[in-house]
């Protein structure tokens, strides 16, 4: 028996025969999220029933760093950034 390699022909045939894929350009959707009015207002409310006011809050921690009386507990700190690290974000 006689092997004479692939001749050039025989790629040809495959190559002439293969589908090409047409790629058709898209729009992919964007989702997009509307909070209602109310929604809006459950923003401003704490858990505990007080309103919250963040220009209040960030008033006195301003005056708290610029008495120096603003303390940070470094273990709860610390602990937020490990369960950040670890996924478990809340």
């Amino acid at each position: 028996m006689k092997i004479d390699g692939v001749k050039p022909n025989v790629i040809n045939f495959y190559k002439k025969n293969t589908v090409k894929a047409e790629v058709k350009a898209t729009a992919i959707p964007k989702d997009t999220i509307e909070l209602s009015a109310a929604g809006k207002n459950l923003s401003a409310l704490a858990l505990d029933g007080k309103s919250v006011n963040s220009n209040e809050k960030i008033v006195d921690i301003k005056n708290k760093l610029n008495n120096g009386t603003y303390n940070v507990d470094s273990k709860l700190v610390a602990k937020r950034i490990i369960d950040n690290m670890k996924g478990r974000d809340i």
